[in-house]
């Protein structure tokens, strides 16, 4: 399996100085080569090729190395929201972008203690990496959060989400 992924010059640059991540691809038989800001990824397994990629796209979102490996666990996946899909203009999308984050990154910080995931405000998107279990609630509480629910609303739905798992043994 071959794809490429067309990242930021920076981070393209700076995902072949991990020593460590690309050591552990190599291991999971997925070689990386670099031309210019576009990676390539071969693999003769396709779900390794799936993880490597998913790695690479959670890289170039602005998560560290260490944090982009765990999608190299199956049991975490990541989702990628993008905020002008929520509002056209860009002062819209910086008071989102605000309304995620909150007043000193604390809802934010709520949110991925609460899931168990990791988020980044990044550019025009919301990036999560999380466990399968988990990433749907997160994902769900940042579209509702992008919809314009108030937070509240958005704790009570993921406290009451996360019952629901835990009475149904998936927790």
């Amino acid at each position: 399996m071959e794809q490429e992924i067309t990242m930021t010059d920076r981070r393209a640059a700076e995902i072949m100085s991990e020593k460590k991540l690309i050591g552990k691809l190599k291991e999971m038989g997925v070689n990386i080569e670099k031309d210019g800001n576009t990676i390539s990824l071969h693999s003769d397994s396709a779900f390794n090729g799936l993880l490597a990629k998913n790695v690479l796209i959670a890289f170039n979102r602005g998560f560290d190395a260490k944090t982009s490996a765990n999608l190299l666990d199956g049991n975490f996946d990541i989702a990628v929201i993008n905020i002008s899909d929520y509002a056209s203009s860009k002062k819209r999308q910086i008071e989102l972008k605000g309304r995620v984050i909150g007043n000193r990154g604390i809802i934010k910080t709520r949110i991925m203690k609460d899931t168990s995931c990791w988020i980044k405000v990044y550019g025009k998107t919301v990036s999560i990496i999380g466990p399968v279990e988990t990433i749907g609630i997160a994902v769900y509480a940042i579209e509702m959060i992008l919809n314009g629910a108030k937070h509240d609303s958005v704790f009570s739905m993921i406290n009451k989400m996360k019952l629901e798992m835990y009475i149904n043994g998936n927790s």
